[in-house]
């Protein structure tokens, strides 16, 4: 049986449960109370209005259609944020993961929010190894497969999902990631991408066909509604109430909408793959447009002002060129490092791979530590008791995590 905070045996099976845990989650899930009841209250206020128009509207065909039009929309965009509302308040309250590894090494995954749940069986043969990945106050437990990562849990206390790695990468005799590896990224092709070669010329890299038809029906049934609206308003004719009003922010829309469909019928960006060159040309029905070429990628981690990470792969001119962006994430970069490594090995170009490893990253954490605890000393005395208390909550965490090591 494997003992640890996050685990609670009661079968045979090594079963690792995660829970919501810390008091701020009850103050989230109060917050979220109580917009849901707003939320509710709005949405049966324009679920009405919408029945009481349609009976109106199909006995003696009048009634208020601008107003019905906007609510339609409204209601709509309105039932999506209440559904990720109560998605997150039961997550707060009503929730657990649970990983069970069977007696063959056969991994499962269940999920419970509320009422509801979910298993899925985990690809065990290509795991490479169980990690948390670094989040600031405590990244998700994720299981490391050949160019990307697969969440399992951002539930329960950082060090709970720390010892669940720990124990899991032992069970099935798996190797942990050191703090300063980085994963190695296989030069294949990854998800999204497809590869053409044309019968003269140099190969092409061009968004995945099957994808982009299948962002083509989803447009166009985006546009059949809202051309469909626009019809009905133009039917009743301008002098309807809020015609002008509601009528031309929808055609807009609409006209906007249009053109992404056309877009994605006719138009593209395409990298053409030379020796040692990497060439981005528009395409465009018969025209195509040569925009910019380079001779390196890289990857690089941008970090915004709240602190979320976002990846992006580009590919460098000569200096004081701008790069051109060759694809852009936020999350895992484990796909862009896959895709910048079969650009480099397709091309023969030079790929830095310059985001962070999680051991440089607590050195830049130390770093910048260090340097709030010597301006809150040369601040006064206030400064120097808060750096007092600065030093005696990093010795009691490392102490802690001797502790963890040890047992």
């Amino acid at each position: 049986m494997v003992v640890a905070e996050a685990v609670q045996l009661e079968t045979t099976t090594p079963t690792f449960r995660f829970r919501p845990q810390g008091p701020v989650r009850f103050f989230v899930a109060a917050f979220l109370a109580f917009w849901l009841c707003g939320w509710l209250a709005g949405e049966v206020f324009a679920l009405l209005f919408l029945w009481r128009f349609l009976a109106t509207f199909l006995v003696t065909g009048q009634g208020a259609l601008p107003a019905a039009l906007f609510l339609l929309v409204w209601v709509s965009l309105w039932s999506v944020g209440g559904a990720a509302a109560l998605h997150h308040l039961l997550r707060a309250v009503w929730s657990e993961d649970r990983l069970s590894v069977a007696g063959d090494g056969r991994l499962e995954r269940q999920v419970r929010l509320g009422p509801f749940r979910h298993r899925r069986v985990l690809p065990k043969a290509a795991i490479l190894c169980f990690q948390v990945r670094d989040g600031g106050f405590g990244g998700p437990l994720v299981a490391v497969l050949p160019g990307r990562s697969l969440e399992i849990t951002r539930l329960g206390s950082l060090s709970q999902r720390q010892k669940a790695a720990s124990q899991l990468n032992r069970l099935l005799g798996l190797r942990p990631a050191e703090p300063d590896d980085r994963p190695a990224a296989p030069a294949v092709l990854p998800a999204g991408w497809k590869e053409l070669t044309p019968s003269f010329g140099s190969p092409l890299l061009v968004p995945d066909p099957a994808l982009r038809r299948r962002h083509r029906l989803v447009m166009g049934l985006v546009n059949l509604v809202l051309w469909g609206l626009l019809a009905l308003l133009l039917g009743g004719g301008p002098a309807r109430p809020g015609f002008w009003g509601m009528g031309i922010p929808l055609a807009l829309v609409a006209l906007a909408c249009g053109w992404a469909q056309v877009w994605l019928m006719f138009g593209r960006r395409e990298w053409r793959l030379e020796p040692r060159v990497l060439v981005l040309q528009r395409r465009f029905g018969h025209r195509l447009r040569t925009l910019g070429e380079a001779r390196a990628l890289e990857l690089i981690e941008l970090v915004d002002s709240d602190g979320d990470r976002s990846y992006r792969l580009q590919a460098t001119r000569s200096p004081g060129g701008k790069p051109l962006l060759v694809d852009h994430q936020s999350g895992d970069p484990a796909s862009l490092r896959q895709l910048g490594a079969w650009l480099a090995a397709r091309a023969h170009v030079p790929f830095e791979d310059r985001v962070p490893s999680e051991e440089q990253r607590r050195q830049q954490r130390a770093a910048d530590m260090e340097r709030l605890r010597l301006q809150l000393a040369a601040s006064g005395r206030l400064g120097r008791w808060a750096a007092q208390q600065l030093d005696r909550a990093e010795a009691t965490g490392a102490c802690r995590a001797k502790q963890r090591t040890d047992t």
